[in-house]
């Protein structure tokens, strides 16, 4: 009898994201923030089942979370984490939306625009769950008999399982440069923090089956265009060795982008670096550490 592997559900998760189109989005309750300021805090789930169980999606959707300034809405956050915290908001109205999610290869499919408001207090937590749903059942038996035979070939042929998303990605909490202590409302961008890394693809440990995956690190602040490295990424094999690429820098997305020259090496194992000035904010800060992460590809 074929064990089911951790690998399997996520197969089937990133299934269900591919099949989907449509985003149910609703703040849900709130609670007390530990800091000053407000906060939001996001989780994306597949379907109403995984939502009751607690098991977050996997990672590609495309989260913006967006402060109103006037009559505009200003990006303030983004990730492609399927759960994350926003902490030390100042007070007033937000928008958490979807306005898109990566495909197997790292190729950008916009989703339909649901947008959920949400009123940021002093002192308060503010919890938004965002649910896949209008998916085809006959669609959804398809993709389950897919991974199964999928999970039979990892089995078969040896190949590594997908872990479980890391505890602390789950737990993490990111603080925008906003400042809010020099007064009441919106303040605009501060120059104390760095920029952080808020989420990339593939996510860590990942069996990639695209033979031509784009590397993206998404940041939680606007770069300097000019000032991004194009060799600031660097992709090792660790059969292969270093693998061939071009960065670039996204502004839109708040992204940083390496996209590979040929095809990686099959059932190899990369080891990805995001040098520490590789980038710099607007206000010419640099990441506090190198990002670092592994990924595999499939034989």
């Amino acid at each position: 009898m074929l064990r089911r592997p951790i690998g399997t559900i996520l197969i089937i998760g990133q299934l269900v994201l591919s099949l989907s189109g449509c985003l149910s989005v609703q703040a849900t309750s709130t609670r007390r923030a530990e800091g000053p300021g407000g906060g939001v805090a996001v989780q994306v789930f597949a379907d109403d089942g995984a939502r009751r169980a607690g098991k977050p999606s996997p990672a590609g959707i495309m989260g913006e979370l967006d402060r109103k300034e006037g009559t505009n809405w200003v990006p303030v956050f983004r990730s492609l984490n399927p759960t994350w915290t926003v902490a030390g908001l100042p007070p007033g109205a937000y928008r958490v939306r979807f306005p898109a999610r990566l495909d197997e290869v790292g190729n950008v499919v916009r989703l339909g625009g649901t947008v959920t408001d949400v009123k940021v207090k002093e002192g308060w937590i503010t919890d938004v769950n965002a649910v896949l749903d209008h998916v085809d059942t006959a669609l959804i038996v398809a993709g389950v008999v897919a991974a199964v035979l999928i999970a039979k070939y990892v089995h078969d042929h040896g190949l590594p399982e997908l872990p479980p998303p890391p505890p602390g990605l789950l737990d993490a909490v990111f603080y925008v440069s906003i400042d809010i202590l020099t007064g009441p409302g919106w303040t605009g961008v501060a120059d104390r923090l760095p920029p952080t890394v808020t989420s990339h693809f593939p996510a860590a440990d990942a069996l990639v089956a695209a033979r031509r995956p784009r590397v993206i690190f998404s940041f939680s602040e606007p770069l300097r265009p000019q000032d991004v490295k194009p060799d600031g990424v660097t992709i090792l094999g660790e059969a292969s060795g270093l693998a061939p690429g071009q960065v670039s820098y996204d502004a839109q997305n708040w992204w940083v982008v390496w996209q590979p020259q040929a095809d990686l090496n099959p059932g190899d194992t990369y080891h990805v670096t995001l040098a520490k000035d590789a980038v710099e904010d607007l206000a010419g800060n640099e990441p506090e550490s190198p990002t670092t992460f592994t990924f595999k590809t499939a034989r």
